[in-house]
């Protein structure tokens, strides 16, 4: 039975070690209830060095208490990049030690699709849901994204203490998460809406992303039907 024991627990550390290399494509990261101090630290294809951006993910909570919610949590010791959502109807950027709110329909446990696009030189900044732009703010003009920190899914890193962690931890499902260094067009964030033919993530890219797993997160399959979709059409 020991010996039983030792090659099921070898077998599912070669599972998860082939997931890893195969990327998330078709698949959910699901953060359950009773989830603590459990993320997803995901790897970038090149460093965060970035004067623009754009990051698009789909999101599903069933928690819509008028509590904030991580997002994504970008930390390095001299900068951070982080989403959240701060309340119900408000989400935040959080970039260089300056925020920025916008007043956007709420998350839903039928899911959503967001973008959110950063430029440095006029710090044009939007939330997109579901395909549909946000008013456009000014935010961090000239700011650089500094290279050297750990991307987290689930956990907000910059946190004061354990107690506001546990406050923000995310509770859902997250699927679908890309990262562009550059601005996408309209139609672009209109095609990664809608699962059409868009230009691959250069920064971050479900279909290969690099992960680890602590705590008690699950992958799941994500189940898409000709009709309709908690996420998306096909």
């Amino acid at each position: 039975l020991q010996h039983l024991a030792v090659l099921i627990s070898f077998l599912l550390s070669l599972l998860l070690m082939m997931f890893s290399l195969l990327g998330l494509q078709g698949r959910v990261l699901s953060f359950l209830n009773e989830s603590k101090e459990s993320f997803v630290v995901i790897s970038p294809l090149q460093p965060l060095n970035v004067m623009e951006f754009t990051l698009c993910m789909r999101v599903s909570v069933e928690d819509l208490s008028d509590r904030k919610i991580i997002l994504f949590s970008y930390r390095s010791q001299k900068d951070e990049l982080r989403i959240l959502r701060e309340a119900k109807g408000c989400f935040g950027l959080h970039m260089g030690g300056q925020s920025v709110m916008f007043a956007l329909p709420d998350l839903s446990t039928l899911g959503s699709h967001m973008c959110v696009t950063w430029e440095a030189e006029f710090g044009l900044t939007a939330f997109w849901m579901n395909g549909k732009r946000s008013v456009r703010k000014v935010h961090n003009v000239g700011h650089i994204v500094q290279s050297g920190g750990t991307a987290m899914l689930g956990w907000d890193q910059s946190a004061q203490n354990t107690s506001e962690q546990q406050e923000r931890r995310f509770v859902g499902e997250i699927t679908d998460l890309y990262m562009w260094d550059y601005v996408l067009k309209s139609q672009d964030i209109q095609d990664v809406f809608q699962v059409h033919q868009f230009p691959r993530g250069n920064i971050f890219d479900w279909k290969m992303i690099s992960y680890k797993i602590t705590g008690n997160v699950r992958i799941w399959a994500l189940l898409r039907y000709a009709g309709s979709s908690s996420f998306a059409k096909e």
